[in-house]
């Protein structure tokens, strides 16, 4: 979704030839634009992944970041022009003021488009959920599996409920909470981990109660970020 709004806002600047870039021939302005875009949709990356836990956390950190990620850009924009051979002038309140107004632009599509989504998710009724019939309070939970039609909550007393319960309903239901899927039928809380066992290739995250579930090489990337991929000692 960022990389879409970014390739939307450079193709934008392409056309009407922003920054005062109309003056450049149509290729270098091509790949000033896809540089400068690029590697600032590269920086929003960065900062989500290492700032966003939880769904309620994008707008705080969007706003956080803007002015420390917007501050380098005079400088992003000489380095690019540099790149593609043009020599760029920018004066940095005229860069800022005009970076403020791209970088809004980006945060309404990307929240619109969020928004879309997440109207075409079915709500997941808090009465009638896994953890309220699991009778388990967010904080208790340590992860769920899926097993055939069911999930096994785990808690992090080491206790579990098996549960007739769809694990993609479960997805939403936990999209709020502190945790990743780890696995095509696994999630974990994050205050439940605990460290991890490598078997062979594979890892296995250690929970708070004596579980473990496995990590799959397709979710490896995100557990690896959160730092949980670490033997415990």
């Amino acid at each position: 979704m960022l990389w879409v709004a970014c390739a939307a806002a450079a193709a934008l600047m392409i056309v009407t030839g922003g920054f005062n870039t109309g003056a450049l021939s149509l290729g270098p302005r091509i790949a000033f634009w896809l540089t400068l875009m690029g590697w600032n949709a590269l920086k929003w990356q960065a900062l989500f992944a290492w700032g966003v836990r939880k769904e309620s956390d994008w707008p705080r950190v969007a706003l956080l970041g803007s002015i420390p990620l917007n501050l380098p850009l005079p400088f992003e924009i000489w380095l690019c022009g540099q790149a593609v051979g043009v020599e760029m002038e920018a004066m940095p309140h005229d860069v800022w003021g005009r970076a403020a107004a791209i970088s809004a632009v980006i945060f309404a599509v990307c929240s619109m488009v969020a928004w879309l989504l997440l109207r075409r998710m079915r709500p997941v009724r808090a009465e009638t959920g896994l953890l309220a019939k699991a009778r388990i309070a967010a904080c208790d939970l340590a992860a769920i599996e899926a097993e055939d039609h069911y999930c096994r909550v785990h808690r992090r007393d080491g206790r579990s409920e098996l549960i007739h319960y769809r694990f993609g309903d479960a997805m939403e239901e936990v999209a709020g909470l502190d945790g990743a899927q780890v696995h095509r039928g696994a999630w974990v809380a994050a205050a439940a981990v605990e460290g991890a066992a490598r078997e062979g290739r594979k890892w296995r995250l250690l929970l708070a109660g004596g579980e473990s579930v496995p990590v799959s090489a397709t979710y490896a990337a995100e557990a690896r970020a959160r730092g949980w991929l670490r033997t415990k000692p």
